[in-house]
């Protein structure tokens, strides 16, 4: 558990490397294709690939209730259809001869995402990991231009391509933050199947109504083109970018992605020669800089240790807690935490709290199990945190915790 949130922002950052070979080499050579007829096409030959995992785990279809079905939804309309399309279509619009703008504006996608994380899937952050996320966006700004004071291209870029850029971002932000939600109880590759398969649903019409040739019209380049799509930037970047999602949070997800920029640039110099400026590879530096120390302040920490008797302030306010000795939270920054818990070898979920005790006056870390009464006094226990939640806070009375406790609780998944 503990090198969960590394292999999996290595995992998202893979995928996004996948996608800079997409968006600099493969699918430039479907620039006399409609955009629509892409994402339809790739789609289909992607779900192909992924039907194995709809196949081996539809069991877990029976799992997903109606708001899940909702979101896995939203991520096959913003996710595939739209975003790909919007992507697609400002990138076609550009000719490929001059993409910077389109990344520059794709820098909007972590605060989308970070934002959406907030208000939907509760996800809160110490302060720092925002001054980190901003830094990541800054620095995205100078990755994307080889002068970034003199930017003489943003004028005469028309308003479509900007706009088709924006829509990409937040429908990749917004798929981002729901594929999150989505992929709780099932496989990563389930849902990647799902989602495409969802999007071949989506795109039938629009492909059908923009596209008048036959599919005998499309060159045998063109396939096999599309082919190498769905085994590195299409279906397989997207069953490692699901593969990572399910174990890291939603708003750090899409701060690994911002590796796109950076690979892009890097895959311009290989195949087209293209030389970085010093503010490039300045910014390149410092957007990964930034990314790591945003991983490595939200990776997962685990704890054990034997439970210790408190104050009883946890049966006063109807939420027991198990206390735990604050020694073992060196590396805990302070706050309230959503985690798993392992008591005899079961698995429960429930809050880590570590901070200020209003009633003792001093730091305190406990844990409230859900859906836990029995006593657990002297035994050991293991703690994994998962997403931070809070800053500690000060309360005067009891009422006004056990207020917060509930909401607390409420913000828990």
């Amino acid at each position: 558990m503990k090198n969960n949130i590394i292999i999996g922002s290595l995992a998202v950052i893979i995928a996004a490397l996948l996608w800079s070979l997409d968006g600099t080499f493969l699918r430039p050579q479907l620039y006399a294709l409609p955009s629509v007829l892409v994402v339809f096409l790739e789609h289909v030959l992607g779900f192909v690939a992924l039907l194995p995992f709809l196949i081996f785990f539809r069991k877990q279809l029976k799992t997903i209730n109606k708001k899940q079905w909702l979101t896995i939804f939203w991520v096959a309309l913003f996710g595939g259809a739209l975003g790909t399309t919007f992507i697609t279509k400002a990138l076609f619009l550009t000719g490929f001869k001059d993409v910077s703008v389109v990344i520059l504006l794709q820098k909007f996608q972590p605060l989308f995402a970070i934002v959406l994380s907030s208000i939907f899937l509760h996800e809160r952050f110490p302060k720092k990991f925002y001054v980190y996320a901003a830094i990541a966006v800054v620095a995205g700004y100078f990755v994307s231009f080889r002068d970034p004071f003199t930017i003489t291209n943003l004028p005469t870029t028309s308003f479509l391509t900007i706009l088709f850029a924006l829509l990409a971002a937040f429908s990749w932000g917004s798929s981002t933050t729901f594929g999150k939600y989505s992929i709780k109880n099932i496989n990563y590759g389930l849902l990647a199947a799902l989602r495409f398969g969802l999007t071949v649903v989506i795109m039938i019409v629009p492909a059908v109504y923009y596209y008048h040739g036959t599919f005998v019209d499309v060159s045998a380049r063109q396939w096999w083109t599309l082919l190498i799509i769905v085994f590195t930037s299409g279906a397989a970047a997207m069953w490692l970018y699901y593969y990572g999602l399910k174990k890291i949070p939603a708003s750090l997800t899409t701060l690994c992605e911002l590796a796109w920029p950076v690979s892009a640039i890097i895959f311009d110099y290989f195949i087209n020669h293209s030389v970085l400026s010093i503010s490039q590879l300045l910014g390149g530096f410092i957007l990964i800089a930034s990314v790591y120390k945003a991983t490595t302040m939200n990776r997962s920490l685990t704890i054990t240790g034997e439970v210790l008797p408190g104050q009883q302030q946890g049966g006063k306010s109807g939420v027991k807690t198990a206390n735990l000795d604050t020694s073992l939270a060196k590396k805990l920054e302070k706050g309230l935490y959503t985690c798993t818990i392992h008591i005899d070898g079961q698995q429960y979920f429930g809050l880590l709290y570590y901070g200020y005790n209003s009633f003792s006056g001093q730091d305190c870390l406990e844990t409230h199990i859900f859906d836990f009464k029995n006593d657990i006094y002297g035994k050991k226990i293991t703690v994994t945190t998962d997403r931070f939640i809070r800053l500690p806070k000060k309360f005067k009375n009891t009422s006004t915790m056990i207020d917060q406790i509930r909401e607390d609780i409420k913000m828990a998944p």
